[in-house]
């Protein structure tokens, strides 16, 4: 048991074939749990991490992009990462990567890595009218911790503080839900942050913070998704994330262990209320109860990551059931 960055911890093996694939071997640690099942996210670092570092010191050893494929889930247990090369090109490179545990294939993904430069920035000026900006309004230092979920395992090593103003919008009696044209969506934000002091943001981690997020399963009241939260489970099916830009060093500015989280999740249908979540990742300018905020703190913040997501929402027995197929 052990803080995410240690937790993501992968090990070439030594008897890896690798004319056919590369192999490397981790352990799925029980603390990185949601009710007996490892985080999507969490074991989807994993993947990320061992692929991170077979492209270490190669042309291309920043990944860009992955697209994973849940197909049953994961245990606490002994898994191989199985990595093979689909392409190489001048700037890019195809990998394949599956997650095995035993004979049993859990996810399966596919990634691409090329090279970020270190000083990569928005390319749109906000000035422009036409940039991305942070969406949150409250700077960390003025921000309120709320209770996670409490099936997750691992509450005390990571904590979160919604963004009031963004919650705000779920509401009934919010204009988003008055309006005429568009609506129908949840959204959500909070500060997220790893609480072990000594812990640091890496390319792998934005995995598991993609899928630590509230979604319209979490935010609509039962009577809109009619499902009870005290006893539901929502597994992720597909995520996909992109990398967008490198983490910036721990700085005045930037936090060495937060992030700024803004989710958008809707459009349930059948079959098990699969629905849609789509996430942004941003840098925080400092810890959660640290700091004060300057002038112009939300401009400075960087996107570092976006996702999207299909997920279900089922009974939480089935969480319960070893190897579970959905």
């Amino acid at each position: 048991m052990a803080p995410l960055t240690k937790a993501i911890h992968v090990t070439l093996a030594a008897d890896s074939p690798g004319n056919t694939h590369v192999c490397y071997t981790a352990e799925a640690d029980p603390e990185w749990v949601i009710g007996r099942v490892p985080h999507g996210g969490y074991v989807l670092g994993l993947i990320v991490q061992a692929c991170i570092e077979h492209q270490a010191g190669s042309e291309h050893p920043d990944p860009l992009h992955v697209s994973a494929h849940y197909l049953q889930a994961t245990k606490t247990s002994a898994l191989e990462v199985h990595i093979r090369v689909l392409k190489r090109g001048r700037s890019f490179i195809n990998i394949l990567a599956d997650l095995v545990q035993g004979t049993r294939p859990c996810i399966t993904a596919h990634l691409i890595f090329g090279k970020i430069p270190a000083s990569t920035g928005p390319l749109i000026d906000l000035s422009s009218g036409y940039g991305r900006r942070l969406p949150h309004l409250r700077h960390p230092s003025e921000a309120v911790l709320k209770p996670m979920f409490p099936v997750a395992g691992f509450t005390h090593r990571v904590r979160w503080a919604p963004e009031p103003s963004i919650s705000a919008r779920n509401r009934p009696d919010s204009p988003a839900r008055r309006v005429p044209t568009g609506g129908g969506i949840a959204v959500w934000g909070a500060w997220i942050e790893l609480a072990d002091e000594d812990e640091r943001l890496t390319p792998s981690s934005l995995a598991f913070l993609a899928d630590c997020v509230e979604t319209m399963a979490t935010l609509y009241p039962r009577s809109v998704t009619s499902v009870d939260k005290r006893s539901l489970w929502i597994p992720t099916l597909t995520l996909a994330l992109e990398w967008k830009a490198p983490i910036p060093p721990p700085s005045g500015i930037h936090s060495a262990r937060t992030v700024g989280i803004y989710v958008s999740s809707g459009f349930m249908s059948e079959p098990q209320n699969r629905h849609n979540t789509a996430v942004e990742i941003w840098t925080a300018p400092c810890n959660i109860g640290e700091g004060a905020p300057v002038d112009g703190w939300r401009d400075r913040q960087v996107c570092l990551a976006v996702s999207t997501q299909m997920g279900l929402m089922v009974d939480g027995s089935l969480n319960e059931k070893a190897g579970s197929k959905l």
